[in-house]
């Protein structure tokens, strides 16, 4: 089985970037709108949304818990570099390194590429391996294979 954690895409959202009144500094990096949408989608599928934590120039970071129990704790960075780019992870040493395919994870990735393929607002989401990541390849249609 093949999971694609990250994926890319266009949304319609306006851009939440705060400048410096000279606009020579960046206050705040795009992506905390997003993020609040993301949790919210993720919410409607019985996600318990843990915190949101600004990484600054390295975007957002949700963490909440998943899985048939609710215990399961995933993370997800939220940043825009051209487009948005979000990827999914196991907070979880242990199943990240003998787990990587653990059907919770699988679940959570499944459903979110579902709903994002449903809503409107995103555009043109393609999912990505880590190592795929701006390689040049065009990115598959859905995240999970096999």
């Amino acid at each position: 089985m093949m999971i694609r954690p990250w994926a890319e895409f266009e949304t319609t959202f306006p851009s939440d970037q705060i400048d410096s009144e000279d606009e020579m500094d960046i206050l705040q990096y795009p992506g905390k709108f997003l993020s609040e949408t993301l949790a919210e989608i993720l919410q409607g599928f019985g996600c318990e949304i843990v915190d949101l934590i600004y990484l600054h120039e390295r975007g957002w970071e949700l963490h909440f818990k998943g899985g048939p129990k609710g215990r399961t704790v995933f993370g997800m960075r939220v940043t825009q570099i051209d487009k948005y780019l979000i990827g999914l992870f196991q907070t979880s040493w242990f199943r990240t390194t003998f787990a990587p395919r653990h059907p919770d994870f699988v679940s959570v990735v499944a459903k979110l590429a579902d709903a994002l393929a449903a809503d409107a607002r995103f555009k043109d989401v393609r999912w990505f391996a880590q190592e795929e990541i701006h390689s040049g390849i065009p990115g598959a249609l859905r995240p999970i294979e096999g």
